[in-house]
């Protein structure tokens, strides 16, 4: 019995024979690039007339029904390719109009479709397909004349089962992924451009998939012709960019990929495929990975080859296999860690025996000369063979009570280092999180790195409030954190400097959180490697056996705490990472990178506001002094730029800038002046730039840009 809708269907009147003509006109007026496309296509194809009845029914339909074209073309049978009993086929509810509702039964199941561009797509599983089922995707658009009017529908299936179970497995999800990713490019880039001279409608198919399809020419500039409107979507350019503009395409090529890319170009025009992996940067100015495939087309009726390709967005594809890498990194690292922990562990408990029997036996020495000493310096202070032995009572005396001295806060400091390494190795299997003090956490570092870090460092200096809130976390956790960030800044310091690590500590009452920093005054870093600092096995020390996980793990570690971990480099003055941990039950924080500029002039300082994207304007007055901006700067770490006129009511500055780099020897300042004697100042202390005002604003953002910024 038919099924509700094929009785609706069945009610209609005959459309009329003109209406048929139509269909078969627009399709014998394409039938040769037709016939071209979807014959050679492995995506099965039928196209019907406005009457129901098989106009077209391609090869890979044949091969996917077993069903010969000759037995279902001038039929309405299309429905035999895809169930056991008549049904209506997604292209037969196109014909009759039923837009709104159209969607697709099998045995009872009712499944929604979606419009794309003019085109419907429903996607579903079959469980009685084959073995195990099958997930099929459905695609119908249709076909007008050259009034207008519907003629008839084109519909196409696609197996999309294995990219379907893919998803279920990760490492499987990458192969089947890839290779389908290459599969379906190649199948769209050879039809993309036929299908645009044959059909508009056919196009906007093409145009609803997620990839982007293009076509440039086979010689050696590589001309960009086409490209399709899903490139807004995922660049924020439009085709006319790439199409207008020659070097477009190469020029947002990330240049460490571009000389690569530009020279494998010119071997492809020689090969019939071609297909490479780069970075290319978006109109917001971050970079996307794209995969681009590549397929040289030599049509016979035309005197010039091309090549058809399509672009892929594999941005997210790629991170998830990173972070898969990383994963198996990390758990190695772990096993690593924990075998060490348990070697740490046996030798702190070894060493610890001989250590208590030195320091239970101090007590002892030190009773016995006490008992020693009087006797000595009654009978014995004067006595001869004190000279024959090149000795003095008073200096045995005063240096044995030093030693005795020695012995006792070196054995103390053995025990502290022990006591260290054996909570350091302590595995936290405490899964939940707890008070911790940051001030224990860093002292209980030190003991563990110290020495290490002694070694190229002469001064490590502590500035940690009293009383600051505990945070909520793993003491371990962020011990790591710390003593990675620790031995980075000692390994920065070149052995002919003499280096210094500042580590500061403060409650930040404003962001409800704990501030942790550690700077240096090592080499420092370029802005481009900032760019990358955090990623996994990203290393500038790959011959030295840099592992590039530290920072990775580190950012992981406080990102697990709600926490924000920064940078801020110099190159050749050094470099200040930053660990904002939320105090208390706050659970976020809230920071972004900013420039604090002062002058008297509330429109200037407008000015530059409306130029710069992140600007704290302070309009000074007479009550304002230098102290009140370093308190400022200490209050809001988040600042990585600092710009003032030189002349200000009540600070002058030069004074303030001296002040600046003693306390924030890494941020860049700039000073400007109407006043040209006041940018001849010649002190010690000079700022990054100085500039006479009024300056042009480009000039002030190239300044920024080149400069670089806090990589929070």
């Amino acid at each position: 019995m038919k099924d509700k809708y094929c009785q609706r269907a069945d009610k209609k009147k005959k459309p009329k024979r003109s209406e048929s003509i139509w269909a078969q006109e627009v399709f014998s007026n394409g039938q040769q690039s037709l016939q071209s496309i979807m014959g050679s296509s492995p995506i099965p194809a039928f196209i019907i007339g406005k009457d129901h009845l098989v106009i077209y029914w391609n090869k890979a339909l044949e091969e996917l029904s077993g069903i010969k074209a000759e037995e279902v073309v001038g039929t309405g049978q299309q429905w035999r390719a895809f169930y056991k009993t008549q049904r209506p086929c997604m292209a037969d509810l196109l014909v009759d109009g039923f837009r709104k509702e159209v969607s697709r039964w099998y045995a009872g199941k009712y499944i929604k479709s979606k419009l794309i561009d003019g085109a419907y797509e429903a996607t579903d599983f079959f469980p009685e397909l084959g073995k195990r089922g099958r997930w099929l995707r459905f695609t119908a658009a249709v076909i007008r004349n050259s009034k207008g009017s519907v003629v008839g529908a084109i519909e196409t299936l696609e197996d999309i089962t294995q990219a379907k179970r893919a998803e279920e497995a990760l490492l499987k999800a990458h192969e089947e992924l890839e290779t389908k990713v290459k599969e379906r490019t190649h199948e769209l880039a050879k039809a993309n451009k036929a299908l645009k001279e044959t059909t508009d409608h056919l196009s906007l198919i093409l145009e609803s998939l997620p990839i982007v399809s293009y076509t440039c020419s086979a010689n050696g500039n590589s001309k960009i012709t086409f490209v399709s409107n899903s490139i807004k979507e995922i660049t924020g350019y439009t085709p006319h960019q790439f199409t207008e503009n020659t070097s477009f395409w190469q020029e947002h090529i990330h240049p460490d990929d571009r000389e690569r890319i530009l020279f494998e170009l010119k071997s492809a025009t020689s090969k019939k495929t071609y297909q490479v992996e780069y970075r290319f940067q978006s109109s917001d100015g971050s970079y996307r990975w794209f995969s681009d495939y590549r397929r040289l087309m030599k049509p016979s009726n035309r005197s010039r080859s091309y090549m058809v390709g399509a672009w892929q967005d594999i941005t997210e594809e790629r991170r998830i296999r990173q972070e898969g890498r990383l994963r198996v990194q990390q758990m190695i690292q772990s096993h690593k860690l924990k075998a060490l922990g348990e070697v740490v562990a046996g030798v702190a408990h070894e060493i610890n025996n001989p250590v208590s029997f030195i320091a239970n036996n101090i007590p002892l020495l030190e009773e016995m000369w006490g008992a020693v000493e009087p006797i000595l310096a009654s009978s014995g202070a004067s006595n001869m063979d004190w000279s024959d032995k090149g000795l003095s009572y008073v200096e045995v005396s005063t240096n044995m009570k030093e030693i005795i001295e020695e012995f006792k806060i070196a054995s103390q400091r053995i025990k502290r280092v022990i006591a260290g390494l054996k909570e350091f190795a302590r595995a936290d299997e405490i899964a939940e999180k707890k008070p911790v003090q940051i001030e224990e956490v860093i002292n209980g570092v030190l003991i563990i790195v110290g020495a290490q870090v002694r070694k190229t460092v002469s001064r490590i200096d502590r500035y940690i409030d009293s009383n600051l809130p505990p945070i909520q976390g793993h003491f371990q956790k962020i011990e790591q954190v710390i003593a990675n960030l620790l031995i980075n800044a000692h390994q920065s310091i070149p052995a002919d400097r003499k280096g210094r690590i500042i580590i500061t500590a403060r409650n930040i009452e404003r962001l409800k959180a704990v501030l942790i920093e550690i700077e240096d005054n090592g080499t420092g870093m370029q802005q481009e490697l900032l760019d990358h600092i955090f990623e996994p096995f990203f290393t500038t020390r790959r011959d030295k056996e840099g592992t590039g996980l530290g920072l990775s793990i580190s950012y992981g570690l406080i990102k697990e705490h709600h926490g924000i971990i920064s940078v801020l480099s110099r190159p050749g003055l050094g470099s200040r990472f930053s660990i904002y941990l939320p105090a208390g039950a706050q659970k976020q924080i809230d920071i972004r990178p900013a420039i604090l500029c002062l002058d008297s002039d509330a429109g200037y300082l407008n000015e530059i506001k409306m130029s710069l994207v992140g600007v704290i304007d302070w309009c000074c007055s007479s009550n304002d002094t230098t102290e009140d901006v370093i308190m400022y700067l200490e209050e809001h770490p988040e600042v990585d730029f600092f710009i003032s006129e030189i002349k200000l009511p009540a600070i002058n500055g030069w004074d303030l800038l001296k002040r600046i780099r003693e306390r924030f020897p890494l941020l860049p300042v700039i000073l400007y002046s109407a006043d040209s004697l006041a940018l001849k100042q010649k002190i010690t202390t000079q700022p990054e730039f100085l500039i006479k005002k009024p300056f042009n604003m480009s000039q002030l953002r190239n300044i920024i840009r080149d400069v670089g910024r806090q990589r929070l």
